[in-house]
């Protein structure tokens, strides 16, 4: 029993001993706090009396060129460091460019022989042209004489019936004579069938030059027709031969011109201005490397996905991101020019001006404050990015 008492008292006491160790820090806090606004508000006032208004600042940039490649190539020795300060065209990183430059070779390769395709693209057409210039020329001479009756063969024929028709009218004279002599009993039956004979035979000749003028006619007029069929065809075939002609041309110009825009596209990607050769430069005059994202052997425009490189901080484009409290901030004005001391070289005095006042103000811890931007006057590179300054405005 007297055990469990005394084991009692001694958890009493420490809890005891507890209460008074939280109280204590409690109370040590709020003084902390007192004893810091009371400073603050010491500050606020010295602030208020003084000419000048103090702000904590930050060296910020404006400008910033993002570096990267779209295309295949590989690492082969990065240059520069982080936060190193590089000129303008100073070597960045290598690249092996042997895998891309083939591609291109290729390429112009496949260019140079889809424009010898093209020109030899259309077949020759020439012979088959002068073919349908030669039928069509024939059947006009041959249409001519068909109705005109001026082919040789016909106007011989027409010669020919001429005669013949001469001497069958001779023919049917001389039967008349004999016939009337023969009625008269002059002749005997024998002589008057002799001129009958001859009358037919003067009859049968005529029939038949004029069967023969007729075949001819009819044999021309066939030969038209299968000169004009064979002219038809010709004509088809030769408009066979143009619509063909067009599309392979129309094809093979397709083909060079797809041929030249993938060309162009993978020498324009060679064509920037950080891009020399096979080095990656700077290509602003006064920078800072900033989130280097490759090391050697690292495998660029994978699949024509570009793959950043690094960046470059314009270091011409320097600001300070100075923060005045919200009571101070109609003392400030923008042309306002400000004194600034680098938290890094606290022994030296840079000369700022005010170039933009933000309608904006943003809490930080437990005040009001605006991000006023200052460009600074800094011809020797004193400011860097991230690093801190004091800025005294005039009041």
């Amino acid at each position: 029993m007297k055990n469990l008492i005394l084991s009692h008292k001694k958890t009493a006491a420490a809890a005891l001993v507890l209460i008074i160790l939280i109280i204590a820090m409690t109370v040590f806090v709020q003084r902390k706090r007192s004893i810091e606004d009371m400073r603050a508000a010491d500050t606020m006032a010295a602030l208020n009396r003084a000419d000048e208004i103090e702000a904590w600042g930050e060296v910020m940039y404006s400008r910033i060129e993002n570096i990267s490649i779209d295309f295949p190539s590989t690492v082969t020795d990065v240059q520069v460091k982080e936060g190193e300060r590089i000129t303008l065209n100073q070597p960045l990183v290598i690249i092996d460019l042997t895998e891309y430059n083939g591609s291109i070779e290729k390429l112009n390769k496949q260019m140079i022989a889809n424009q010898l395709a093209l020109d030899s693209a259309p077949q020759d057409i020439s012979a088959l042209q002068a073919d349908i210039s030669r039928m069509q020329n024939e059947i006009a001479r041959k249409t001519d004489e068909y109705n005109n009756d001026t082919a040789a063969d016909i106007k011989l024929l027409k010669n020919s019936m001429e005669l013949a028709l001469k001497e069958l009218e001779d023919a049917k004279i001389d039967f008349q004579n004999y016939q009337s002599l023969y009625d008269e009993g002059a002749v005997s039956k024998t002589i008057l069938n002799q001129y009958e004979t001859v009358l037919n035979q003067r009859q049968k000749a005529v029939d038949d030059l004029d069967a023969s003028i007729h075949k001819t006619k009819t044999a021309l007029k066939d030969e038209l027709n299968m000169l004009d069929i064979s002219l038809k065809s010709k004509q088809i075939q030769l408009s066979q031969l143009r619509d063909g002609n067009s599309t392979n041309v129309a094809m093979q110009e397709s083909s060079v011109s797809t041929t030249e825009v993938d060309l162009n596209i993978m020498r324009g990607k060679l064509e920037k201005d950080y891009i020399k050769d096979n080095q990656i430069v700077s290509n602003v005059k006064n920078g800072i490397v900033k989130n280097i994202a490759v090391i050697n052997g690292s495998r660029l425009g994978v699949q024509g996905v570009p793959t950043s490189i690094l960046q470059i901080i314009d270091a011409d484009s320097i600001t300070v991101s100075a923060e005045v409290y919200e009571e101070f901030i109609g003392s400030v004005q923008v042309g306002d020019t400000v004194k600034i001391v680098p938290a890094s070289s606290p022994d030296i005095s840079l000369q700022g001006t005010v170039t933009h006042i933000p309608d904006l103000a943003v809490e930080k811890d437990g005040r009001r404050v605006v991000r006023i931007i200052i460009n600074p006057d800094d011809p020797n590179n004193i400011l860097k990015p991230g690093f801190t300054a004091d800025v005294y405005f005039r009041r």
